[in-house]
């Protein structure tokens, strides 16, 4: 199971590779003129047009760089499956054959619609809801490869062929993040809502030493929120445990 992880900027791109990261998730909106610098550091490359994006360039874009990436997902509307159909034969009209379906709306209407082949890897797009969306997902086909979210239980559960993930920058921008912890998690925080919370920390961090050390972060520099520790500390205390804990590390991370 590949985890792609989302990046854009010099700042994510030098973080991901440093942390050993093998899968990376695009927005073309954000990476467009820079992706060759991601296609030179990282195994696995998966483009998405991106939100508030203009058809016609993500799909020059798409057949320009066609050899800078593994995979990239049609232009789609959320929660439109209509209009997403229509922008999917549009690219199938201009020969943009190789983009990965994206289910809007009703997952297995969506899917009746557009028919995929046994084996077919079919990205699942947004849907209204917690439970709405455990109900869609619980009634997928099991005859198809799918692209979804990275969320706890999915990932423990192994229900997807693959999933991409924001979450890993949430310790730089929003001064939390989950720490792995005998197959759950708990969230930590930092900064004055963290203040509590540094004895736990202290503890996670030399639970995890060897991560930490591997990554050139300390607790010292956590606490001062120093920025790019911050941008590391998920891979230390949660994608690295997370991945060995379930042994999926290696098609994951390098060594």
């Amino acid at each position: 199971m590949l985890i792609y992880f989302n990046a854009n900027n010099k700042a994510t791109l030098e973080t991901l590779k440093e942390c050993g990261v093998k899968n990376v998730m695009l927005s073309h909106r954000y990476s467009y003129a820079n992706i060759s610098k991601f296609n030179n550091n990282f195994e696995n490359i998966m483009v998405v047009a991106g939100t508030k994006g203009d058809p016609e360039k993500y799909w020059d874009f798409l057949k320009k760089k066609k050899d800078m990436y593994n995979y990239a997902t049609q232009f789609d509307v959320y929660y439109d499956m209509e209009n997403t159909i229509k922008y999917m034969k549009k690219e199938r009209e201009q020969g943009i054959d190789w983009t990965l379906p994206v289910l809007q709306g009703n997952f297995l209407q969506h899917l009746s619609r557009i028919q995929p082949k046994t084996d077919d890897y079919v990205c699942l797009g947004e849907v209204r809801g917690k439970f709405e969306t455990e109900d869609q997902i619980r009634k997928l086909p099991a005859n198809l490869r799918f692209h979804g979210l990275a969320k706890g239980k999915y990932i423990q559960q192994r229900l997807f062929h693959s999933m991409d993930t924001s979450a890993w920058i949430s310790a730089a921008m929003s001064k939390k993040t989950e720490i792995w912890n005998n197959n759950t998690t708990f969230s930590m925080f930092f900064g004055e809502k963290g203040r509590g919370m540094i004895p736990i920390l202290r503890h996670s961090c030399e639970k995890y030493k060897d991560n930490m050390e591997k990554l050139n972060i300390t607790v010292d520099k956590l606490i001062d929120l120093d920025y790019y520790s911050l941008l590391k500390v998920p891979f230390a205390l949660l994608f690295i445990p997370l991945c060995k804990s379930l042994g999926i590390y290696e098609e994951n991370f390098n060594n």
